[in-house]
């Protein structure tokens, strides 16, 4: 009789049954993608580059974390299960034996060394905890909170259908990196930094930013839009011309409380969809 060994798909949808979380989507701090330099002296960068930029060389390092974004939602923000179900689930290792802990261990290391995760012996297993998105800060990891919103707190959420659909499959890294930038946006139409400089502050680099939106593009993700105007002090004239893009289903979720006004007010005919376009192009995102 032939032994069924669960598959990806199967992992995962058990991974993520068990996290109940309300509308199937799950928060990630902007800080992930892009850190904020509040300490920053005048001429000084304000933001820099996140974690989310020491794992383009890892990509089952980011599948397993963002199943631990997805999977943890209280208490101690832990999750205990064996290597096999999480080598299933993040494409790592397949076969039901202990070849998965190896495997497994070694993608954990490096999100523990990032400061993202902390392992914990639980019973005999490892429990997984989820800490803060920022990473280790000098020698210093910071325990996980829920994200408030505020301005200083500012996060984006993630659909289960990145999964459901099969994004997590069909997109290289840097599609996923310039996925999870867009989204943390927060907007309805932006812009997406693709000069060497706005590049280099998300730690992506110009090419594998210029990857990241053909593919997005490719698998129509990514609406682009423009080109548009904007305000660019570092020009001759002050002015740039650049594109603007939107996110396309399912991960047009994320806008932030101006752009829900704003569009309410574009609803109410306050505003016409031009000065709403207008607004966005004029506020780099």
């Amino acid at each position: 009789m032939a032994v069924r060994v669960m598959n990806q798909k199967e992992s995962i949808e058990y991974l993520l049954g068990r996290s109940r979380r309300k509308g199937d989507v799950f928060p990630i701090r902007r800080e992930f993608v892009q850190r904020s330099n509040v300490e920053a002296l005048p001429g000084e960068p304000s933001t820099g580059p996140g974690p989310l930029s020491k794992l383009l060389r890892t990509p089952h390092a980011l599948e397993l974390l963002l199943l631990v974004y997805a999977v943890t939602t209280g208490r101690d923000f832990g999750v205990t299960e064996r290597s096999q179900l999480w080598g299933r689930a993040a494409g790592i290792y397949m076969l039901a034996d202990k070849g998965a802990s190896v495997a497994v261990s070694r993608q954990w290391e490096h999100l523990e060394k990032l400061g993202l995760i902390e392992r914990r012996q639980h019973g005999r297993f490892k429990r997984i905890v989820k800490l803060h998105e920022i990473g280790r800060v000098g020698s210093v990891t910071v325990p996980y909170s829920v994200p408030t919103g505020s301005k200083t707190d500012v996060y984006f959420r993630v659909p289960f259908a990145y999964w459901r659909e099969d994004w997590h499959r069909k997109l290289n890294m840097p599609g996923k990196a310039v996925l999870l930038a867009a989204m943390s946006r927060r907007k309805e139409i932006f812009t997406l930094p693709q000069d060497t400089r706005g590049a280099r502050a998300l730690g992506l680099g110009r090419h594998t930013m210029a990857r990241g939106i053909e593919e997005l593009l490719k698998h129509e993700l990514l609406v682009k839009g423009g080109p548009e105007e904007v305000m660019d002090g570092r020009t001759m004239r002050g002015f740039e011309w650049v594109h603007t893009y939107r996110l396309a289903k399912p991960f047009d979720l994320n806008l932030s409380t101006a752009e829900v006004e704003r569009r309410e007010a574009e609803q109410r005919g306050l505003l016409t969809p031009q000065d709403g376009a207008d607004s966005q192009a004029g506020r780099p995102g």
